[in-house]
């Protein structure tokens, strides 16, 4: 199935919204831009808390018509084998993946830190990490219809198809001609949080010819009414998907405090019942305790990992 066959209708129109953390890098948009903006900043990551290679572009994308930072973690081996390419994973909420200094709250998932506890034990193999930091648009963004939020009194959301283009037909194309990459379907993954799982389910959904491995984690089910349920008959046999959810991803004042640990349950549910196997092409996690956080996301990342990239 490729992202034409079955496109699901959306709002277009771009809302801000900053109910979400987002990082205002003082880019201003250029809408008539004619090509990609791509230059190392002279911003650079304190490396006392950076482990690995990881370079920062400065990327603008004619679809959004917006700029944003793309950070690129690579491999111990990297400029050790000039020969040897690489597995690549996609991730959103880039700002929150390896820099305190820009992350929400100052907390980071460690991706490098994890990633390469895991090769240098040998239990993963080298890949390339794209971190797609997000946007003051986050929900629209990551969101390929619209709702209305308590909190406002206009739809929020609904962008989530320029997203995925500006993914798949500008980064993708920008990486693999940059870097020694894997460019193949069954090479490519893409992992994301909340909202980010939420759109890492559509980039599954609408291309399966483009990324191979879905990872899920903590998604926001709710947005849309449950949109994802309507179109999990849809997605393609040939996935790897990772699924995941803390059992105290809810506040206090939350009237339904079980809501998301049974959405994900369901989503389990109807994913073995259009033919996924756990422990085979599907896995699925419950993380006793966990709420909703960098901190949670940072502790079982090494999961999806190996479940994508495991030896």
């Amino acid at each position: 199935m490729s992202q034409n066959d079955n496109q699901e209708n959306e709002d277009d129109e771009s809302v801000s919204n900053d109910s979400q953390p987002y990082y205002d890098f003082g880019f201003e948009q250029e809408e008539n831009s004619e090509e990609f903006y791509d230059a190392e900043t002279e911003d650079s990551f304190d490396q006392d808390d950076i482990e690995g290679n990881i370079n920062r572009h400065v990327f603008y994308s004619k679809i959004l018509t917006n700029r944003r930072y793309i950070d690129v973690y690579l491999p111990p081996g990297y400029h050790y084998n000039q020969f040897k390419s690489y597995p690549v994973l996609y991730m959103h909420d880039g700002n929150n993946l390896f820099d305190p200094s820009i992350s929400f709250g100052g907390t980071t998932w460690e991706v490098d830190t994890t990633i390469e506890t895991l090769i240098n034990n040998n239990l993963m193999e080298e890949i390339i990490v794209v971190g797609i930091n997000n946007t003051n648009n986050r929900d629209f963004e990551y969101t390929w219809t619209s709702m209305f939020l308590d909190f406002d009194d206009r739809k929020q959301g609904g962008g989530g198809r320029k997203y995925s283009r500006f993914i798949v037909n500008e980064l993708k194309p920008f990486i693999d001609a940059k870097y020694r990459t894997l460019p193949f379907r069954e090479t490519t993954a893409v992992i994301g949080s909340s909202l980010g799982g939420l759109i890492s389910f559509y980039l599954g959904l609408y291309y399966p010819h483009v990324f191979s491995k879905i990872g899920i984690m903590s998604p926001s089910l709710w947005w849309g009414n449950g949109i994802v349920f309507k179109h999990v008959k849809e997605i393609a046999p040939n996935l790897e998907i990772w699924l995941d959810m803390g059992t105290y991803e809810y506040d206090d004042e939350d009237p339904d405090p079980e809501e998301n640990i049974r959405n994900i349950r369901k989503l389990r549910k109807k994913l073995i019942d259009v033919g996924y196997e756990e422990g085979d092409n599907l896995g699925y996690f419950e993380h006793q305790g966990a709420g909703h956080s960098e901190w949670y996301w940072a502790e079982r990342l090494h999961l999806p990992l190996l479940f994508f990239f495991g030896k």
